[in-house]
């Protein structure tokens, strides 16, 4: 098996696995086909011993068997993890046997890690004080989450980078030991400014302890910070808006005009043609969370961009993946009636891509469709409108929006760049089990600023997408003028979305 199918896979497992751990919650067959069907005007998810839903607070001992299960929930997390922030996946994943990893774990661990001083002392303790905050939110002891934080450190070191490497001693010791005492402070110090009467308090008491934002009775979901609703969890009400934002979320790339809640998980291969040779390869997570009307909501997308066995100008392009530019925004509708809806939004792309010493990311910026993720030191400022036209099944979406791209010198040694983005979508619902939209999505993008390059880009994309809130989607999309033009051929998108 080749570099790029245990790319493809691997990274295609861990969205389905993070993304898609509600649909493993699904207690038997009926809740998963619900869970696709389209949804009904009001779905009540009681928490345990709780029919009615309510906010009674759910308490639970757990013991040994639920200890182990943690164990092995978190240790799945960590390896989640790993395949998506770690930049030289072929180093530091893929370059290992059995033979290896047993002899990397029947070594003495060595003192001297390489690491810096701020790297075991610093960041390592405050993942231990992660690990023990973890147990705790799922209803352990003190001293079962401090042990926690002991076994999650050492299945690190001996089961995930044991693999590459041989077992740190600093970190077998330090992460837990430094970890757990500030764990313990952590969460104290958020105790109690959650019970502060003071907005800023609560907030502050969230970012102090992150493990409120993700657990709530020991229950694993997300804090949506516009309602305080935590959703997964609880009673689901689906209003008309909430409804109609499900229908028209379809799209890959065009920003639909209703807000609506969700998570998603996205990974995209590039095929390149014989002169460039190899693929781009783009994954991201991104997080919508809307008002409990859907009439305004935030997005954050966390995008990572990579190449495989790409070169250019004779010269081979180092495999591995490199963290893009953060892109923050928000929308809200300006117009709304049963059938047509408009809305405008503001997105920014702060310089957040911290490393690019080995060309990565200036060699995926050749693909011109989001290259304002992915060039360093920019910011990027985009206003844009949005609407959309929905008849029974049939739906009708477009986009239009600017990019202005300040400190852009790094591009074509203009200092600032302008792009005009425009795009639209049909789409058709087929009333059967599981809700399947068909769609054909057309995205234009054109640079107005160039001077040496093709000014514009244009893209097809016919893709399919199941589901209401646990929603998969499939799509190809063909390049057909444009700088991408030259180089693709067709990339290939899955993505996974949870919407809530």
């Amino acid at each position: 098996m080749n570099k790029l199918k245990r790319h493809l896979i691997l990274l295609v497992l861990f969205f389905f696995t993070v993304i898609g751990d509600g649909i493993g919650r699904a207690e038997d067959l009926e809740d998963r086909l619900d869970s696709l069907a389209p949804p009904n005007d009001v779905i009540e998810k009681g928490k345990p011993g709780d029919e009615n839903g309510s906010e009674k607070e759910y308490e639970k001992d757990p013991g040994l068997k639920e200890f182990l299960l943690d164990t092995v929930y978190h240790y799945g997390f960590l390896w989640a993890g790993r395949f998506f922030y770690v930049r030289n996946k072929d180093d530091r994943i893929f370059d290992t046997s059995f033979s290896k990893w047993i002899d990397n774990i029947t070594k003495a661990p060595v003192w001297n890690d390489e690491d810096a001083f701020d790297t075991n002392f610093i960041i390592h303790p405050l993942f231990g004080a992660e690990y023990y905050l973890f147990y705790r939110a799922r209803g352990h002891s003190v001293w079962a989450s401090a042990l926690g934080s002991f076994v999650q450190s050492a299945l690190f070191e001996y089961a995930i980078e044991g693999l590459v490497e041989t077992p740190s001693l600093p970190d077998l010791i330090f992460t837990p030991a430094i970890g757990t005492p500030f764990g313990i402070v952590l969460e104290n110090l958020s105790d109690w400014l959650v019970e502060r009467d003071n907005s800023a308090a609560k907030v502050a008491g969230h970012f102090v302890n992150p493990m409120r934002i993700f657990f709530k009775d020991t229950k694993f979901g997300i804090l949506n910070p516009l309602t305080g609703a935590f959703a997964f969890q609880g009673p689901f009400s689906i209003t008309p808006n909430k409804s109609r934002s499900f229908e028209l979320s379809y799209p890959f790339f065009l920003e639909p005009p209703i807000p609506v809640g969700r998570v998603v998980g996205s990974f995209e291969v590039v095929d390149l043609d014989k002169k460039v040779g190899g693929q781009f390869i783009f994954y991201s997570i991104r997080v919508d969370f809307s008002s409990s009307d859907n009439r305004y909501g935030v997005y954050l997308k966390y995008p990572y961009s990579g190449v495989n066995n790409v070169t250019v100008n004779g010269v081979e392009i180092d495999n591995g993946f490199e963290f893009s530019n953060l892109l923050i925004g928000g929308k809200f509708l300006i117009v709304n009636s049963e059938d047509f809806s408009i809305s405008g939004g503001l997105e920014v792309i702060p310089p957040t891509a911290f490393k690019d010493n080995k060309d990565r990311l200036k060699t995926v910026d050749n693909y011109g469709r989001d290259f304002p993720l992915y060039l360093a030191s920019a910011v990027t400022v985009s206003p844009y409108i949005s609407a959309a036209v929905k008849r029974r099944q049939i739906s009708l979406l477009g986009s239009l929006g600017v990019d202005l791209i300040f400190n852009a010198d790094k591009f074509e040694e203009d200092n600032f760049e302008t792009r005009i983005k425009y795009a639209s979508a049909v789409g058709a619902e087929v009333p059967v089990l599981a809700s399947p939209s068909l769609f054909v999505e057309f995205n234009g993008y054109t640079l107005v600023t160039a001077n040496t390059i093709e000014k514009t880009d244009i893209f097809l994309t016919p893709g399919l997408r199941f589901g209401k809130r646990y929603s998969p989607g499939f799509g190809v999309q063909i390049p057909l003028t444009g700088r991408s033009a030259d180089i693709a051929n067709a990339s290939f998108i899955v993505d996974f979305q949870v919407r809530f």
